[in-house]
């Protein structure tokens, strides 16, 4: 039986590519503020997301955003498949 297991994608914030990011988001998230050490994403209802210098955001399938975190947790949490 083989292994499956849904599409995820990660990008990393680079401290220049806030605006690419909202926008691989499908749109779903503005930026709130994007000072080049870290990245603030607001959603539809106010919720903002701090995404620090060489921090990653992880979405699914439908673009929605899933996760997001530091270098050390995307790497303890996440595998990346060649």
């Amino acid at each position: 039986m083989p292994f499956v297991t849904e599409a995820r994608e990660s990008a990393q914030y680079d401290g220049t590519n806030g605006a690419a990011l909202a926008n691989w988001l499908d749109g779903t998230y503005t930026v709130a503020s994007d000072d080049g050490t870290r990245l603030v994403l607001r959603d539809e209802e106010g919720t903002r997301k701090r995404i620090p210098l060489n921090g990653w955001l992880v979405r699914d399938g439908d673009r929605s955003l899933l996760w997001y975190g530091n270098q050390n947790q995307y790497e303890k949490r996440w595998t990346v498949l060649p």
